[in-house]
This record gives C-alpha cells, sequence and structure tokens, in this order.
C-alpha cells in the first residue's frame, strides 16, 4: 500500500520545538509497523499556519501529485487531525476530493474508520475541537490587542520614524529612529507649507534616496501615531477612540492638522502653483478685448515656415487678432512715455531710507539714486 506522509506545523515555536522531526519519526515508525511503503519524492513537511488548503504549498503539491498519479496513491497520513485542519469547512472539501481521488486521510493517534456511519461525526468532533481551540486563542489575543492599545501601547510594528525595542521575551516599547524620523518630520513641514502637492513632495524625497510608496505616504500624513496618540479600534460594541501614547510625539499638533486641512481641501489661502508664463505673451490676461470687454489671451501657431505668436480675444477670435511682437513694442513704448510722480518718489525715498536704518550691520546696503 503506498502512503504520502504529512509534517505541519502552524507556529514558530513549534518549528523551534523540533516538532516536524517529532511528527516524522513517528509517521514512519507506524508504517514500517504496517508495511506501507511511504512515496518520498514530493515535500511532505509543512510550516504555513494558514487555515485554507489554498495557501499552503506543500498540501496543494500533494494534491496536484494524487491527481496526477490516480490509482497509486492509498493513503494520506498526519499525525492527528489538528495537523491536518483546523477549520472544519476546509477539511470537509479537502477530504471530499481526497476520498472521490480514492485516497482515504487518517491520523495515525485517532484513526477514523471511513466504513463506518459515524465517521462524519467524529471527524466533526476532531477538528470541531481544534477549530473551536482557534476561535478561543484568537478572541484573546484580540481583548490582549485591545487592551494594549487602550493603555496608550503600540501593539503592533512601529510606523515609519519609530522602532520596536524588545525589553522582554514578550514585551517591547517604541522608540524614536534617528536615521528615518528627520525623514518624516521634513515631510510633514514640507506638505504643511501647501505650496507643493503631497505627491510631489513624496516624489522629491524619493529621488533623494527616500522612497515612500504613494497609498502608504498618504496613510502615514494621516496618522496621529506621529502626534503621540494611539488608535483605539472599536470592539464590542465600543466606538473608536485615541488615548495619549507611551511613546514620544515627532511632530507637533500644529504641523500636523495644517497637513489635514491641506489633505481635506479645507485649507484657505494656500498657494497654487500656475503653469510658467510664455515670455512672449506676458501681456496674456492682462490687456482687455475691445469688442466684448474680455480678457486677451495668446498662442503660438506655426505656418510658412516658422512660428508666430498671436494675442486674441477669449471669447471671439474674429474680435480681435494681433501679433504678439507688434503689440509688446507698443507697450514697451507706451510704459517709456510714463513720469513718475515727484511727490510718489520723495515717498519711495523716505520708506527706503527707514528699511536702510532698520538693516544696519546687514552686508547689503541699498543705495538710492535719484
Amino acid at each position: 500500500m503506498n502512503v504520502i506522509i504529512y509534517c505541519r506545523v502552524s507556529s514558530d515555536e513549534q518549528t523551534l520545538g523540533a516538532s516536524l522531526d517529532v511528527q516524522e519519526e513517528r509517521l514512519r515508525k507506524y508504517c514500517n509497523q504496517m508495511g506501507y511503503n511511504i512515496i518520498n519524492n514530493i515535500p511532505y513537511r509543512e510550516d504555513e499556519s494558514a487555515k485554507t488548503f489554498e495557501k499552503r504549498p506543500v498540501i496543494q503539491g500533494i494534491m496536484s501529485y494524487i491527481r496526477k498519479n490516480k490509482g497509486k496513491v492509498n493513503k494520506l497520513l498526519f499525525l492527528r487531525w489538528d495537523r491536518y485542519s483546523r477549520d472544519i469547512i476546509s477539511a470537509s472539501e479537502n477530504l471530499k476530493e481526497l476520498l472521490k481521488l480514492g485516497v482515504e486521510p487518517n491520523a495515525i493517534e485517532a484513526p477514523l474508520d471511513f466504513n463506518s456511519d459515524t465517521w462524519p461525526l467524529l471527524l466533526g468532533v476532531h477538528i470541531g475541537s481544534a477549530q473551536c481551540d482557534n476561535i478561543k486563542r484568537s478572541k484573546a489575543t484580540m481583548d490582549g490587542i485591545h487592551g494594549t492599545l487602550a493603555k496608550g501601547k503600540c501593539a503592533n510594528k512601529a510606523p515609519r520614524g519609530y522602532k520596536n525595542v524588545r525589553i522582554s521575551k514578550h514585551e517591547t516599547h517604541v522608540e524614536i529612529d534617528t536615521n528615518t524620523a528627520p525623514f518624516i518630520q521634513a515631510m510633514f513641514k514640507e506638505v504643511a507649507k501647501g505650496i507643493e502637492t503631497p505627491c510631489y513632495i513624496r516624489r522629491k524625497f524619493a529621488r533623494k534616496g527616500y522612497n515612500i510608496p504613494e497609498s502608504s505616504f498618504l496613510e502615514m500624513l494621516r496618522n496621529k501615531f506621529y502626534i503621540g496618540k494611539i488608535r483605539v479600534p472599536a470592539y464590542k460594541g465600543e466606538p473608536e477612540y485615541y488615548v495619549n501614547g507611551e511613546h514620544e510625539a515627532i511632530i507637533d499638533e500644529e504641523t500636523f492638522y495644517k497637513v489635514q486641512e491641506i489633505l481635506d481641501g479645507k485649507r484657505k489661502k494656500t498657494p497654487k502653483l500656475s503653469k510658467a508664463i510664455n515670455p512672449d505673451l506676458y501681456l496674456r490676461k492682462f490687456l482687455i478685448c475691445p469688442v466684448c470687454g474680455c480678457a486677451l489671451t495668446g498662442a503660438t501657431s506655426s505656418g510658412n515656415g516658422g512660428k508666430y505668436t498671436y494675442y486674441f480675444c477669449c471669447n471671439n477670435q474674429k474680435h480681435i487678432r494681433m501679433r504678439a511682437e507688434n503689440v509688446n513694442e507698443e507697450f514697451a513704448r507706451y510704459t517709456a512715455q510714463l513720469k513718475p510722480n515727484k511727490t510718489v518718489l520723495n515717498l519711495y525715498n523716505e520708506i527706503l531710507k527707514d528699511l536702510q536704518n532698520e538693516r544696519k550691520g546687514e552686508s547689503s546696503i541699498i543705495t538710492i539714486f535719484l
């Protein structure tokens, strides 16, 4: 009888504790006593904690081998049913396929008799008990995490700019990462200015060697962890709230909330970067159409082997269309004829003198020529 043995652990502690070696030793000893032939040319040791079979590469390799060699495998053996699965639904689906392929899955420490009418009930007891244990441990873990967060402690990996430092086997605390924190602080300050978009700032820092994915960057800018807060998510009917964390803030609240206003689009008087001004159309938007009163715009077009720039009415080009170089020359001639008012010049002179007196000792000196 040809059999495949399957050894599986679901945590690092079991791996370190040589659980795989123990399982394999017992399985091989059992097969030797029963006279079974073990198929050894496929992987059979798995250290994945996934509850579904689809996320376990070794069991998927075993299933693929069985499908390709239908009739050549009689049994799939493992130590206990909780090594096979801790989820009753996933186990039922996989077991159904194995039986259809003519392969009997079984645990050597609690074998089921598939000729008996009671095997589904016993299977439910074995795997259901393991699943109940998983649910209990999961709830205990969630309770522990929620309690840790409520105390203002970081329960997960610290965000960029911080690092987790282990105090003991089961306790860590968060410290500022002096290598990355200055970059985070500089990013927040740049975004808070409101001059450049957050995405542009992210790319600018990426060119300097500190790259953060766009989605992660925006999440970082929203994270109150940087102002010393810990988020306690909604749990068992309690709403989400924030508490003061035990860690040190690296972003002041004023800067942080300026960033939030910019991200929300609520900040007023935010400077906007406009397109570069065409030097040949510097009067665009300042000139008025004599026909309809709309502002003049302009553009450069190609024709007759060259490029020509024109001012024209933004409402209707038929109202007015003039060569830009002619308009610019006329404007220059007009401004050259303007003479400043003597009273205004005297006022400017007094203002500049006051500024000069205030800046004594500075390297730059204002010289006034009349």
